[in-house]
């Protein structure tokens, strides 16, 4: 579609057509008729001409307006963008801690002006052993009990041994290994999903405080 931004006067001439002056104005020679007529109905529209009637009631000196600046607008679509891994990874933990009862907070053992914190589940691997005390993501709270820093992991497992990610409390992420680059920024649904299921987490905790060593 079209979108007139600026228009110039004209003053119609013996002979002249709407399609006439719209093949005129787009100015190639290998322009579709497709493309003809949808300039055609532009002009009308601009004009208010608005049936077949006004269309073709127009005389020789009338003044008539054409575009002088146009806009395509953008097309939307019904195509669903794929999610990338980290939209994929935060979803997966969102999940992880609304419904694995297993899941608990652990408080870090570190003299630090803020506070870390873990979160913990049981995970069962292949080989049928039970880990008791695999890491989901940690957290650090300011003060005034906020969170101001995530780490957490790619459902990939980017580095293996440790946290693939780090977030800011705004959502942006970055990948902990050099060079430090930022990854993406979650949306800010999943943000509040997210900082909603540790600060429950964290509730249940402080109900009965765990320290990991």
């Amino acid at each position: 579609d079209l979108e007139v931004k600026e228009k110039k006067e004209h003053n119609l001439k013996a002979g002249e057509s709407l399609w006439g002056l719209a093949k005129q104005e787009l100015g190639r020679k290998n322009v579709s008729n497709k493309e003809i007529q949808e300039y055609m109905l532009l002009i009308a529209k601009i004009n208010g001409l608005n049936t077949v009637e006004k269309m073709n009631g127009l005389h020789a000196n009338d003044k008539i307006y054409l575009p002088d600046k146009i806009d395509k607008l953008s097309q939307t679509t019904d195509k669903v963008k794929e999610k990338s891994s980290l939209e994929k990874s935060v979803e997966y933990i969102i999940n992880l801690l609304k419904n694995d009862k297993t899941a608990q907070v652990q408080k870090a053992n570190l003299s630090l002006k803020n506070s870390h914190y873990h979160i913990f589940r049981d995970k069962k691997y292949p080989n049928g052993f039970i880990s008791k005390n695999s890491p989901v993501l940690s957290f650090t709270l300011d003060k005034n009990e906020q969170i101001v820093k995530l780490s957490l992991d790619d459902i990939n497992d980017i580095l293996k041994l440790r946290y693939d990610y780090d977030m800011d409390k705004n959502g942006r992420t970055f990948l902990r290994e050099y060079p430090y680059r930022t990854v993406g920024q979650i949306s800010k649904e999943d943000k509040e999903l997210l900082l909603n299921e540790i600060k429950r987490l964290h509730g249940e905790y402080k109900k009965n405080p765990k320290t990991y060593y």
